[in-house]
C-alpha cells in the first residue's frame, strides 16, 4: 500500500476569535510594552502584498497587528510560520486559528507554497519572515536572506500578470533581547518594494537582486553567526566552541 500524501497546510482566519481577543491585545500592548510604530501609511490598503519583517521574538505578530491597527485600513494577515514554531497546546490552538501555516524551511512543501500563491493571488497579505527563524540580534543587524521571499515574490508576480504585488520591509526593533515589563518596540515600516521592477531581469540575477534590495532595507549590518552563537550571545553566555574546518591537508587545527 502506497503511504499517504503529506497534508497540506491550509491557514484558517477564525473572525470571532480575533474580535474576542482584540480587548486583550489592545490592553497588553498598551500596559505591557511601549510600542512605537513609523510610518503605518506605508502599508497597502488593498492588494496583494507580502509583508517581510526581521523575526526577533515571538511577539513580532502581535507588534505587526499593532501597526495595521494605525494604517489606512485594517487588515487580516496570513502568516508563513516555522514549523517549530507552530507550537502544540493551547498556543499552537490560536496561532494556527489566527492565520499561521507551517512550512519546513530546510524542505520546503510544495504544498505550502502553492497556498502562498492562493494568497497573494487572492489579493490577501500575506507575512514571510525572510531571516527564516527567530534571531535575537542588536538593532540594526539583519541575519542573511533565505532567497524563498525574492522566489515566491517573482513566481507570483508571473501569475498576477498586470496586477503589482509589492512587498514591505518592517524593521521589528526592541530594547531587550527577552521582552520584559515595559520593554520598548518599534515597528518601522520601510518604503515597498515593486516585485514588478525586477520581473524583466534573468530569473537567478532576479533572485539575487531583489534578496539584496530587501536585506538592505531590513538592517545596515549583516550578521552571519550561527544561531547558536547568536543565542548563547543575547542570554549573556559565552558562545559555544564551533568545530574548526579541516585544513588542506586534512587536518583539524583545533586538535
Amino acid at each position: 500500500m502506497s503511504a499517504a500524501a503529506p497534508e497540506t497546510p491550509r491557514s484558517h482566519v477564525s473572525r470571532w476569535l480575533i474580535w474576542a481577543v482584540w480587548p486583550i491585545h489592545w490592553v497588553l500592548v498598551r500596559t505591557y510594552f511601549r510600542v512605537r510604530v513609523l510610518h503605518p501609511e506605508r502599508l497597502p490598503s488593498e492588494g496583494p502584498v507580502i509583508l517581510a519583517p526581521t523575526h526577533r521574538t515571538r511577539w513580532d505578530t502581535i507588534m505587526l497587528y499593532e501597526a495595521l491597527c494605525r494604517a489606512p485600513k485594517f487588515r487580516i494577515l496570513r502568516f508563513l510560520t516555522s514549523h517549530d514554531e507552530v507550537a502544540r497546546g493551547v498556543q499552537g490552538w490560536f496561532i494556527r486559528r489566527l492565520g499561521a501555516f507551517p512550512i519546513n524551511t530546510a524542505r520546503p512543501t510544495p504544498g505550502a507554497l502553492k497556498h502562498c500563491r492562493e494568497i497573494l493571488q487572492s489579493g490577501q497579505a500575506l507575512v514571510i519572515f525572510p531571516e527564516g527563524n527567530i534571531f535575537r540580534l542588536a538593532p540594526g543587524e539583519v541575519h542573511p536572506l533565505k532567497p524563498g521571499t525574492a522566489w515566491l515574490s517573482l513566481l507570483v508576480q508571473n501569475d498576477l500578470g498586470e496586477e503589482p504585488l509589492t512587498i514591505v520591509p518592517i524593521r521589528l526593533t526592541y530594547s531587550d533581547r527577552f521582552l520584559r515589563y515595559r520593554s520598548r518596540a518599534e515597528v518601522e515600516i520601510l518604503p515597498p518594494i515593486r516585485v514588478a521592477d525586477y520581473a524583466e531581469l534573468p530569473r537567478k540575477e532576479a533572485i539575487a537582486a531583489l534578496t539584496a534590495d530587501l536585506q538592505r532595507a531590513l538592517g545596515d549590518r549583516v550578521n552571519d553567526a550561527p544561531r547558536p552563537v547568536i543565542d548563547a550571545i543575547a542570554r549573556g553566555e559565552a558562545p559555544p566552541a564551533m568545530a574548526a574546518a579541516p585544513a588542506a591537508d586534512g587536518r583539524n587545527d583545533a586538535a
